[in-house]
């Protein structure tokens, strides 16, 4: 793989979306980045995208990929999953026309076939959560028949038991890989936190745009805001000071029974709302992992994890679900959790940045219909000893996957290079500037602030191998989340849990030791 220095992810990460944005501020001002952390911008010095040869002539990074590599026609198979909840893959142009996010796909995808001299082959199969064992036994099947794809694009966390299967190859290892992990389409959180050992089997970044639609956020109510004569949050995340006690204060005192039945509902008036499964955001966001590298073993449960912290954060957010000024769903069965916030009586709901996005809304995005005014935040910090925001993804966005067997494995880094590339170039502007952050992010008393927020929100990606791993770890991320939601103490929650996680963590290591040793 071609490693470059750090210094040129740096320079060139605060261009990622130039044409779009140009003018919007760096709000990532230190260049030390925690093993959470998204790859820090900095702006070249002394020069300019329209001067600097290393730009292209709409000022976006150039890749590397030579134009004299053509594959002379070769068809490239790609299996996905065809059940992934915004769009991502194959788009006709009948599709693409009159859908700005679809016809930034289609052309993503003409101009990868055109550049690399393939023609793509589409094979779509279900892998949603719900179908995570069925897409591997797919995959299992057609290794077994001898089909083998070219590229395996699939959820998240099925990637993980395609991985402990075998069936997917370490990237690092493919001789001659066009893969270059340096370059601003790839968030520098997926190097420092996907690798194992010296192995890479998975990518993400850019080319997913479920990336970007799955990023966890904090919504506030600026209408509410302005009736209860609150301070604007975005004056805290300006000065690091945007806490999680600081969220919790806000809401101190907010409960009113809207509806006057004598108890809580869902028609009340909440200082915030969201549901459990949404909570893994705050643990993430206080700058802990799930999974690291071991010391001698391929990887290892953080000491965060059963940590003084981790009871801390988890003490911390069921003292406040307890108070009766927030609506959190301790089930998730139910849908109902963001629906305070939906009808503008919760002044904050944590979700998925697509709650904002009215394209591809349906339920899953309950402010397409808002008559008030909305604005975004980063998942608040732990505390102001934490130096940065840090974002995790929903569990629904891809990892991109060369399948082993696959008939020509630099060919297949090539094209996932490539279209990562252009994605960067055509899909991320259009969903992060036009589709999200100016489209869908009201923004009269804001003037701008919402923008930038979406910015600090994309620039602090973070990946987690405790995540993508979920079904051999029994679903670990989601453990302190529960017991918050039921405002149970984690320090007495996690005796259960240290037992089944050490023996599962070590089932993981033998499978990947299997994996690594072939």
């Amino acid at each position: 793989m071609k490693i470059y220095a750090r210094i040129i992810a740096l320079v060139c990460a605060i261009l990622m979306l130039v044409p779009c944005f140009a003018a919007c501020a760096n709000t990532q001002g230190s260049e030390e980045t925690t093993a959470n952390n998204a790859q820090t911008q900095a702006t070249p010095e002394d020069t300019t995208p329209e001067k600097d040869p290393r730009y292209d002539d709409e000022g976006f990074w150039k890749d590397d990929l030579a134009d004299e590599i053509d594959f002379k026609g070769e068809t490239v198979t790609i299996l996905y999953w065809d059940d992934v909840e915004r769009p991502e893959f194959e788009i006709t142009q009948d599709e693409a026309d009159g859908d700005m996010v679809k016809d930034a796909i289609y052309r993503r995808n003409l101009a990868t076939e055109e550049r690399m001299g393939v023609t793509f082959e589409w094979v779509g199969t279900p892998g949603d959560s719900g179908d995570r064992a069925n897409f591997t036994n797919y995959v299992r099947n057609a290794y077994s028949g001898g089909t083998f794809y070219d590229i395996i694009a699939t959820y998240s966390r099925t990637a993980g038991m395609l991985l402990t299967n075998g069936f997917i190859q370490d990237l690092n290892a493919i001789e001659d890989s066009y893969i270059n992990v340096e370059q601003p389409w790839w968030p520098k959180s997926m190097l420092e936190t996907c690798s194992i050992k010296d192995s890479l089997f998975f990518v993400s970044g850019d080319i997913s745009t479920n990336v970007l639609h799955f990023m966890y956020a904090v919504y506030y109510n600026m209408d509410l805001l302005e009736d209860l004569n609150l301070q604007d949050p975005v004056d805290l995340v300006d000065n690091k000071k945007w806490t999680l006690d600081a969220l919790i204060n806000y809401t101190k005192d907010l409960y009113v029974d809207l509806d006057q039945d004598g108890g809580a509902s869902v028609g009340d008036q909440y200082g915030f709302c969201s549901t459990y499964f949404h909570l893994d955001a705050f643990y993430t966001g206080s700058d802990m992992m799930l999974i690291v590298p071991g010391n001698g073993t391929n990887l290892a449960i953080s000491e965060d994890f059963f940590g003084q912290k981790t009871i801390d954060l988890v003490d911390k957010l069921g003292t406040w679900f307890k108070t009766g000024d927030t609506y959190v769903n301790p089930h998730g069965g139910s849908l109902d959790y963001d629906a305070p916030f939906e009808e503008g009586t919760a002044l904050f709901c944590l979700n998925r940045v697509y709650m904002a996005d009215t394209q591809y809304g349906g339920g899953a995005a309950p402010l397409r219909n808002a008559d008030w005014e909305y604005g975004i935040l980063p998942v608040p910090m732990y505390d102001e000893n934490q130096t940065e925001y840090i974002t995790v993804v929903g569990n629904p966005f891809t990892l991109w996957c060369v399948m082993q067997g696959a008939k020509n494995p630099q060919m297949s880094t090539a094209v996932i290079e490539c279209m990562a590339s252009e994605a960067y170039r055509k899909t991320s502007p259009m969903i992060f500037e036009n589709n999200m952050k100016y489209r869908y992010t009201p923004d009269t008393a804001g003037k701008g602030a919402s923008a930038r927020m979406f910015d600090i929100v994309r620039e602090s990606i973070a990946f987690d191998l405790g995540r993508i791993f979920s079904d051999i770890l029994s679903f670990m991320s989601e453990m302190p989340s529960k017991a918050a939601a039921i405002s149970t103490s984690w320090a007495s929650m996690k005796a259960q849990y240290d037992r089944t996680l050490k023996r599962s963590m070590s089932d993981l290591n033998k499978d990947l030791d299997a994996v690594l040793d072939n």
